[in-house]
């Protein structure tokens, strides 16, 4: 096909993030193409089965093509470094930013971001709103996509968005009513290219914000944001003014702002420090929204998690299994490690593709708390190289288990918490815990 453009708009990546931009555009009825690098015969088919008018290309970039337009919406997975597209004179923009010049300027947007537990906490947010009785519309890198929440939007909406650094690395002004940065760990260096970078990128969603909530035990995730920018800070340690921490009464530890409690730690869904700064974190935005201390406390004590993030199984032979396939990076699988209480031994099950990250803190916490690990996946070999007498290096999954239940005993506890992304062997980390889950079935079973 010939690479000649006859618009102004090329959306770039054909996938979930591409269709709901192209299904936008074609609602307003702005004339636009599609590419995608992938030559794929049915991203293909699904495409022009649901845009049959729209002139599409796939295959290799070449930096003339794309200078042809003047705006090109960039998917999120599409990387800086893609052939073609460094070197571009077009405006390169996310489906965010189309997203923000769709939503009203008088309307609650709510963004959320960090390495880990983001999407925990914008679904816990969004509950906690939809329990005082907004009409709350959640998505963004989470699915939906943000751009097919506008279908739904009506005068009183308020739209709960978690966002990616690959999302947030096209996206300026996104003028936020309310943002945070849950937590910055290293992660998708291989695609930033550097930490710095990665930060760089994460922290474009304080741009024009209204008001932050701030992990105050994590100063990367804490934004350079004028003095009078109004705040909320959450911390493990004793609460302050304008500030979720922790706090004894009656000698058991409560989360509370201030002088103020909110709700006892022993009532949260799920154990772990992990679980306390993410409540702690969604409590700071409902307060900024204006929810009352009951209404958010009684919708936390109703929420059941994530599938996939620190899901315990069901034990087999006093043996527990925890499925955290969603920690693809070591700051998750980190806390993940930290979160687990065990009366006997922690066997780690990891691997996969682990993204240029930095192992050196991972490292430590392993070595200190996890009997073994069993390493899996493409770049077990650094894990191994990583931890040493610690680790036994296996190719698949499959065998790492097999080889798992053979030492765990009463007692113990088995997590997969892998550190990687999962795409040399899953597609994708759901299938990744899907599969783990069958496993653990399998061996209940016999």
């Amino acid at each position: 096909m010939s690479l000649i453009a006859s618009s102004k708009r090329l959306i770039l990546g054909a996938g979930p993030t591409g269709q709901a931009v192209a299904r936008h555009f074609e609602g307003l009825g702005i004339q636009f193409e599609v590419a995608d690098t992938r030559e794929s015969d049915y991203l293909k088919t699904v495409f022009e089965r649901e845009f049959p008018a729209v002139k599409t290309y796939f295959g290799p970039l070449k930096t003339e093509y794309l200078d042809r337009f003047e705006e090109i919406v960039v998917s999120p997975g599409v990387a800086p470094t893609t052939e073609g597209l460094s070197q571009t004179t077009a405006h390169l923009i996310s489906d965010i930013q189309v997203f923000r010049r769709a939503w009203p300027e008088n309307q609650p947007l709510i963004a959320i971001t960090g390495s880990n537990a983001k999407s925990t906490v914008t679904s816990l947010v969004g509950n906690i709103l939809k329990a005082d009785e907004r009409h709350v519309l959640v998505g963004g890198n989470l699915g939906p996509q943000a751009l097919d929440l506008l279908a739904y939007q009506t005068d009183e909406s308020i739209a709960v968005l978690e966002l990616s650094s690959f999302q947030l690395e096209r996206t300026r002004s996104i003028k936020a009513t309310i943002a945070t940065c849950l937590n910055m760990s290293p992660d998708h260096l291989d695609w930033h290219g550097s930490m710095i970078a990665y930060h760089q990128a994460k922290h474009r969603i304080f741009d024009g914000v209204g008001a932050i909530v701030v992990n105050a035990d994590d100063p990367l995730s804490q934004p350079l944001v004028p003095d009078h920018t109004p705040a909320i800070k959450f911390a493990l340690q004793h609460p302050d003014f304008q500030r979720f921490g922790l706090m004894v009464v009656d000698g058991e530890d409560w989360i509370a702002l201030g002088a103020d409690p909110w709700m006892p730690v022993s009532e949260l869904p799920m154990p772990g420090q992990y679980m306390i700064q993410n409540v702690m974190a969604a409590f700071g935005i409902c307060y900024l929204m204006g929810v009352d201390k009951g209404v958010a406390v009684a919708a936390t004590r109703k929420f059941t998690g994530l599938p996939h993030r620190m899901v315990e199984l069901t034990p087999v032979n006093g043996v527990r299994f925890i499925n955290d396939s969603k920690g693809t990076n070591v700051g998750a699988s980190q806390t993940a490690v930290l979160s687990v209480e065990t009366e006997g031994h922690l066997y780690l099950l990891a691997g996969g593709e682990i993204k240029d990250a930095d192992l050196s803190d991972w490292m430590t916490t392993i070595k200190a708390h996890c009997q073994h690990v069993f390493a899996f996946g493409r770049d077990r070999q650094r894990i191994f190289d990583t931890l040493g007498d610690q680790v036994t290096a296996i190719e698949t999954l499959d065998q790492a288990f097999e080889l798992v239940i053979q030492y765990a005993v009463k007692g113990d506890v088995v997590l997969l918490s892998p550190a990687c992304a999962s795409f040399d062997q899953f597609t994708n980390y759901q299938a990744r815990g899907e599969y783990f889950e069958k496993l653990v079935r399998a061996h209940y079973e016999v």
